[in-house]
Parts: C-alpha cells; sequence; structure tokens
C-alpha cells in the first residue's frame, strides 16, 4: 500500500442566501494506493463516520470528473454557474481571465493558477502562461510552422500553445499511446 498523503482539515467560506458567510470545516482526507494483481478495474472505497455532504461530493467527482459546476460571471456581472465539462478554454485577455463555454463567453474573477488546480487535470492542459484548454473541445492539433502548435477547437475557435508548452503537451500524448 502506498500513502499518497493528507489533505489537512480546510475551511471553506461560503456566503448564505440572506449575505452571512459562513465558515464550513472540511473533514481531513487521507489518500491511499493499495496494489492487487488480481483486480482487474479500479476499486474505490469510501470510509467515513457518516454519509455527509463532504463525501457524495468527493463520490460525485471520481464518478464523474467533470460533474463539478463552476461560477463564472457574465457580461452584466451576474453570477452564472456552468458544468466544468462546457468550458472549451480559459485565457488570461486584457487582465481579466476569459472563459469560452458551450453557452457563451464569461468572466472568472480568480487567478488563473487557482482555477487551473481545481479543474480535472486529465481533461484541461496549460499550453501557455495565458490559457488553459478542455482537451475534450480539440478538434485538431496542427504544426504549420516548425516549432508552433496552432489549435482549433471543435466550436471553431483557434489558438496557439506557447513554444515553452510544446515539449510538455506532445509527452502528455506520448504517455496516452503508451497506456492505450
Amino acid at each position: 500500500m502506498i500513502d499518497l498523503g493528507t489533505r489537512q482539515n480546510m475551511s471553506v467560506k461560503q456566503r448564505s442566501r440572506n449575505g452571512m458567510i459562513i465558515l464550513n470545516t472540511m473533514k481531513k482526507v487521507n489518500v491511499r494506493f493499495d496494489l492487487k494483481n488480481e483486480i482487474k478495474d479500479i476499486d474505490v472505497v469510501f470510509s467515513a463516520s457518516q454519509m455527509d455532504d463532504q463525501v457524495i461530493s468527493l463520490m460525485n467527482r471520481v464518478r464523474d470528473p467533470l460533474a463539478e459546476k463552476i461560477t463564472v460571471y457574465d457580461s452584466s456581472g451576474s453570477a452564472v454557474t456552468i458544468p466544468e465539462k462546457n468550458i472549451i478554454s480559459i485565457a488570461i485577455e486584457s487582465k481579466k481571465l476569459r472563459v469560452v463555454a458551450d453557452e457563451g463567453t464569461y468572466e472568472l474573477k480568480v487567478p488563473l493558477r487557482s482555477i487551473e488546480k481545481a479543474l480535472h487535470p486529465a481533461v484541461f492542459l496549460r499550453i501557455s502562461r495565458y490559457e488553459i484548454i478542455n482537451l475534450d473541445k480539440v478538434k485538431k492539433f496542427d504544426f504549420p510552422i516548425s516549432g508552433s502548435l496552432q489549435i482549433e477547437m471543435k466550436n471553431g475557435m483557434k489558438t496557439w500553445a506557447s513554444r515553452r508548452c510544446i515539449s510538455e503537451i506532445k509527452n502528455r500524448f506520448r504517455g496516452k499511446e503508451q497506456n492505450s
């Protein structure tokens, strides 16, 4: 068995409907990997003293990694919740974080690095210092000029990967090919 670490108790601030701030303390989460050669599928078991919102959230995240929803802001500044799986790209433009999703374009009010940590790492990929894309929304990768990588998304949007990210992108796909 390999101990993958512990996530310490965290306090999460939430704003209730009447504007009061509620402080929720999340329980400590221990993560372990148990190698068993006789098992063909992945078996995930949750153990807790009770079934609460935190356990349910973790179970849903494992069952459907892209089931999470993200709160973004539309052009009028109203908060809108969109499913993570609908995000096409997240990029910094004019010092603002622009989110392009199936439903439209929105803004986020958090740093790009913070949202990158919250997104599912197997699906989202940083392609430059300023942009993250959803790999499920990519139509094709193109190398039109030596040393550059153009990415066309399924919605027709085109973007470029920075030169320093190209080798990491290639390595990520080589790993997928070897695992297939």
